[in-house]
């Protein structure tokens, strides 16, 4: 104890509440002003305080820290991992610590402006909408993607009742949750990698591209002296009437599984002639060729340079055909506008440099961005 200048009484004070035992240490107090500060103590925030802890203990008994099981069909989650906290509810200590720290990490990107877990799903709509005009479903995105079909059914037409009994695909009908306005960014790359090119069409989807030309192929063999019927089995066609339409008919449409059959059968049989050991081979073959002259049907050797020549012409258009005025009616909002592809390329450079943000090009244009970035832009 001690006595300073102005004659007070200074110690270490202590005091304990009658009704909670709460203990006050004071240093180098003195006894009214320790006093005082002892009575400024609420007893009801102690009470309180003591009954929310009591109550968090209660709750930490009664969480079950069991391991739980993975019982998904497609997926194995391990242990340690938020997934398992969230997807399989398992609340052991490894996977609340892992959900824990999930959860401070994402806090601390928010808090420094740094989060951007989300993207924007307009556009990716956008992309899956113009796999689907392309012929590419979201099973078949699914497949290439990676992404689950139920995903990509909430990103493009919500979660609808399926519990009612009105007729329909979704069952009464009854919209419960419109279409995703966010989407996970790697699920949005993994969308943006699937293309409208032939070699991403389902086997049992019409190939709009390639049936010309897997079309001329056959008829190239057919100029070789291969019979229709021959080339018909080798598809592993039933019937050969089938080839037959196949082959004469311009109008019927080929699917990629046929077409990829086709092109195969044409790099083997291309620079071969059909066996002719017999009368009837020989029979054959010659109502073949002759059949293919007098529809004017050409050759491999011949179809060859034929479609490289049309090719380079083909590309060569494509560089020097770019309608400025098309592209800037597109860009003042004329959806219907046509442009190709280098013209939607040249709108999405041209737009970047006057500074205008990318969902104002989605909303007034209907161009996806994202199609036409450069590498360099798609890593920043």
């Amino acid at each position: 104890m001690c006595r300073t200048a102005d004659g007070v009484r200074r110690a270490t004070r202590s005091y304990r509440c009658a009704r909670w035992g709460l203990e006050a240490v004071y240093e180098n107090a003195g006894a009214a002003e320790a006093r005082f500060w002892f009575s400024r103590h609420s007893c009801r925030k102690r009470e309180k305080a003591i009954l929310r802890a009591a109550l968090h203990e209660e709750r930490l008994a009664a969480v079950d820290r069991t391991p739980k099981p993975c019982f998904h069909k497609q997926a194995s989650h391990q242990h340690g991992t938020r997934a398992c906290y969230v997807l399989d509810r398992c609340r052991c200590e490894p996977c609340s610590k892992a959900n824990s720290d999930a959860e401070t990490e994402r806090v601390r990107l928010k808090a420094y402006g740094r989060y951007h877990k989300y993207v924007d799903a307009h556009p990716v709509r956008l992309h899956l909408a113009e796999l689907a005009a392309y012929g590419i479903g979201l099973k078949q995105v699914a497949k290439l993607s990676g992404v689950s079909t139920g995903t990509l059914s909430k990103l493009v037409f919500g979660v609808y009742d399926s519990t009612g009994t009105g007729g329909g695909r979704h069952g009464s009908g009854e919209l419960i949750r419109p279409p995703s306005r966010r989407v996970l960014r790697r699920t949005a790359e993994r969308v943006y990698a699937v293309e409208p090119i032939p070699a991403n069409l389902g086997s049992g989807q019409i190939d709009h591209e390639r049936t010309p030309l897997a079309r001329a192929h056959l008829r190239a063999l057919v100029a070789l002296g291969w019979s229709m019927s021959e080339l018909g089995r080798r598809l592993g066609m039933r019937y050969g009437a089938n080839a037959v339409t196949l082959i004469e008919d311009d109008e019927r449409l080929i699917q990629r599984g046929t077409v990829d059959r086709i092109e195969q059968l044409y790099a083997e049989l291309s620079m071969t002639l059909p066996p002719q050991t017999n009368r009837t081979a020989r029979t054959t073959a010659s109502r073949a060729r002759n059949l293919a002259r007098r529809h004017g049907w050409l050759p491999p050797l011949a179809l060859d340079d034929v479609y490289d020549a049309d090719s380079a012409d083909t590309d060569q258009a494509a560089v020097d055909d770019v309608d400025d005025v098309a592209i800037a009616r597109r860009m003042a909002g004329e959806k219907a506008v046509h442009l190709n592809t280098q013209e939607k390329a040249l709108l999405v450079e041209r737009w970047k440099a006057s500074g205008r943000g990318m969902n104002e090009l989605v909303r007034i244009t209907g161009i996806n961005p994202y199609r036409y970035c450069t590498e360099e832009e798609e890593a920043s």
